[in-house]
């Protein structure tokens, strides 16, 4: 197992403690010496120190899996530098959540099974039990993982638009993917399920991204739509919520669009394989899982 750093700072006891959990897992974990000492302002060192750990980890043929400390911000600034030959010569499962987003699609542009889910500092501070747990079924198991299941309470709340609809896993963070758009980086969602989750923007930028990324065409063509959690992203009086914003813009698509799945920056963050075949039953409230990530 290789630890990154390829966006923010990070706090070196929440890195040591994530470390020890996945020792515990039965993995023998490698980083780079510079690891704790790099830092130049908000990221974790300049882009191409990032862009050579990155691919320092990926050239390493004992690694099963790569894994970020944190995310923050930086991939972004590092993405021009990464080169995809160097990820698939030696392929890995690459884990990560948030601002790993870019990379994250950018690996499955390259025909990598990545896994958005919860990084070495979230295991760390073992505040998420169930996230963690299915972490490690899915890093150290070959077969396919379990399904999911919208959190929410009725068919109503969860299902926005219904249908069913299969195609290969992609997305996370819904500002990473618009921050993408109009770059040679953005996401190619055809034929896909579109996995969307956020945190902390509020009901009109949740409109104005999804407005983005309609723009941008990256809607164009989506098999399904299923959303995790959107922390803090209501008014703080109630109206209007992120879910008025998500059934203006999502409702003018003919495709099932699906609420409510536990996976993002809420607790339980459980891990989602991207670039695999899922498929979604909105009415049913599930995303099954038709391959395996690790296989």
């Amino acid at each position: 197992m290789r630890v990154i750093a390829p966006a923010s700072p990070f706090d070196g006891e929440a890195l040591a403690s994530g470390v020890e959990v996945l020792e515990g897992w039965g993995f023998r974990v490698r980083m780079r010496d510079d690891i704790t000492q790099v830092r130049s302002g908000y990221l974790a060192g300049s882009p191409r120190r990032r862009a050579e750990e990155l691919h320092e980890a990926f050239d390493d043929d004992e690694a099963a899996a790569v894994i970020a400390v944190r995310g923050g911000y930086g991939v972004t600034t590092a993405l021009p530098l990464f080169d995809p030959d160097r990820l698939t010569r030696s392929p890995k499962a690459l884990v990560g959540c948030s601002d790993l987003t870019a990379l994250l699609n950018f690996a499955v542009s390259a025909g990598l099974t990545a896994i958005h889910g919860p990084m070495v500092g979230a295991l760390g501070r073992g505040k998420d039990p169930d996230g963690a747990q299915r972490l490690q079924a899915m890093l150290t198991g070959t077969g396919r993982p379990a399904p999911l299941r919208s959190a929410l309470d009725d068919p109503y709340a969860w299902c926005i638009a219904p249908g069913v609809a299969r195609g290969r896993s992609v997305g996370g963070s819904l500002s990473l993917l618009a921050a993408t758009c109009g770059t040679p980086f953005q996401t190619d969602a055809r034929g896909c399920v579109l996995f969307l989750e956020d945190v902390g923007e509020r009901p009109y930028r949740i409109d104005r991204l999804l407005t983005q990324i309609e723009q941008a065409g990256l809607l164009d063509g989506v098999a399904a739509v299923v959303l995790g959690d959107m922390v803090g992203c209501d008014e703080p009086g109630g109206t209007p919520t992120w879910r008025d914003a998500v059934d203006r813009v999502l409702r003018r698509h003919s495709v099932p669009v699906l609420a409510g799945l536990p996976f993002g920056h809420g607790q339980p963050n459980l891990a989602v394989p991207l670039g695999v075949d899922v498929q979604v039953d909105a009415g049913a409230g599930s995303v099954t899982f038709r391959e395996a990530p690790l296989a």
